[in-house]
């Protein structure tokens, strides 16, 4: 693994986490994990290295935002707290 590729891991790891505190109730986990990793392969060679982080969490937000405007209500299902 070289360097660039375990930062753009943190930043990857990073935006998740944000994204998934932002959506954490209305979208469950694993999609949010979903969007964030094939917005990162959709970012790939498109834009300067040094802006992936920004770039990931505006335009993975806005993905995670359509499906929640796009979904009804009752096909989103989060697992109940124990």
């Amino acid at each position: 693994m070289t360097v660039r590729s375990h930062r753009a891991d943190d930043v990857v790891d990073e935006v998740g986490v944000w994204l998934a505190g932002e959506f954490a109730g209305r979208l469950p986990a694993s999609e949010i994990d979903r969007v964030v990793r094939t917005t990162r392969i959709d970012l790939e060679g498109s834009i300067a290295p040094e802006e992936l982080g920004e770039m990931l969490h505006r335009l993975g937000r806005a993905r995670l935002q359509r499906i929640l405007h796009l979904a009804p209500a009752a096909q989103v299902r989060i697992p109940q707290a124990r």
